[in-house]
């Protein structure tokens, strides 16, 4: 790893610096938010290009000691030419992905996780281990079932592609048992083993990575019952959001999410019976 040749955004949380990454912008539109007016998603989100509108990807690294920890890996080239930005933002940064040696994953849908590999299927990060709660694991890892719908099947055969090269060098973390320093929040919905992670920092504070517990920042902390059509069980989904919105605002964590307001950065407070977000 060479020093950094760009300043990248950063928080610091009880002496631990967590820098973030963008992976590009994943355009999205508003017949995927459900359960709340259109006009209104087209307010929220200050106005739309026939529909569509496009929300961060953003990546985040810790260093602790000697090891460099990555919170999710991006799409890869594998979703759309927004998207996978994030090796070569690495390099630039002076961070060389072989100097990675931990990818600590929230859920293993294609934003989160094609970038594990590059386009010929070989390991984006030959020397990182691959850290993921044991649900989120076990699920996309299994056999398919006969009715599984098409949108599982088909992110379990990415999964496999995703994880080959990684299999003899991943940590699935079981409950609540810390590792690296983090403490796994498991906020199922949005895919069984969805996954906030937690680190404790040396001195006091804490930091949450929030995966995709949001994925429309704009909304989704106001109107936490707004739910996306990516959620595998949207019900659930909104209850773990609202979950994590509280604990997030009830103790004063910072938070860090994939899809909040680049660079994904600040404090989740109360707003009457809903949530606001504070940038850091």
């Amino acid at each position: 790893m060479t020093m950094l040749d760009l300043k990248l955004p950063s928080m610091t949380v009880g002496g631990v610096e967590v820098q973030g990454l963008s992976d590009g912008t994943l355009p999205t539109s508003v017949d995927k938010v459900v359960d709340i007016d259109a006009a209104q998603v087209e307010r929220l989100v200050g106005g739309t290009d026939n529909g569509t509108f496009h929300i961060p990807v953003n990546n985040f690294v810790i260093r602790r000691g000697d090891k460099v920890i990555m919170i999710d890996a991006g799409a890869g080239n594998t979703m759309y030419p927004t998207l996978g930005r994030l090796p070569g933002n690495l390099r630039a940064a002076g961070i060389d992905p072989k100097a990675v040696t931990h990818i600590v994953i929230t859920h293993l849908h294609g934003d989160h996780a094609n970038g594990l590999v590059d386009d010929a299927g070989n390991a984006h990060y030959p020397n990182a281990e691959i850290v993921v709660h044991e649900i989120e694991a076990d699920f996309w890892m299994a056999p398919d079932g006969g009715n599984d719908p098409d949108k599982v099947k088909g992110n379990r055969a990415r999964s496999r592609i995703n994880l080959k090269p990684y299999l003899n060098r991943i940590c699935r973390v079981r409950g609540t048992e810390e590792y690296l320093g983090f403490v796994p929040v498991v906020a199922p919905g949005h895919t069984p083993g969805h996954t906030c992670w937690l680190l404790t920092a040396p001195g006091g504070g804490g930091f949450m990575a929030l995966g995709d517990v949001v994925h429309v920042s704009a909304i989704q902390i106001s109107h936490p019952d707004a739910g996306m059509i990516y959620d595998l069980d949207k019900d659930l989904a909104v209850k773990s959001r609202k979950r994590i919105l509280d604990m997030a605002a009830s103790e004063r964590l910072a938070i860090a999410g994939a899809h909040v307001n680049a660079p994904g950065f600040g404090h989740i407070v109360r707003k009457g019976a809903s949530f606001a977000f504070e940038p850091a």
